[in-house]
């Protein structure tokens, strides 16, 4: 019971015709390393994962769950730092009236 059996099921279902059609109804095409749908049937994706042979919980596809929005989250956090920073440095130009401000000189 873990994440990686999640990600190696999933893997798998993509991969194999009977599953895939068996979770035709669960968004398989956007399971991936980024992603994993949140408006899934659980008990479906569960039971069908135990008929092909994987042991994984519910606690399981949310902890899947959980980690990519995080991953996520931590993605988008880190652009909104970059991109302010750019904003910056462009109304610091503006402001010195086209003279560039060299943050790394003494």
């Amino acid at each position: 019971m873990s994440i990686r059996a999640v990600k190696d099921f999933i893997a798998q279902a993509k991969q194999d015709p009977l599953l895939r059609s068996k979770l035709a109804d669960c968004a398989l095409d956007q399971w991936g390393d980024a992603h994993t749908p949140l408006d899934i049937d659980h008990a479906k994706v569960i039971q069908v994962a135990r008929d092909a042979g994987y042991v994984i919980s519910l606690s399981d596809i949310i902890a899947a769950q959980c980690e990519q929005l995080d991953n996520f989250w931590t993605f988008e956090m880190n652009n909104s730092f970059v991109a302010r920073r750019c904003i910056a440095k462009i109304q610091m130009n503006l402001s010195a009236g086209g003279r560039s401000k060299d943050y790394y000189g003494y």
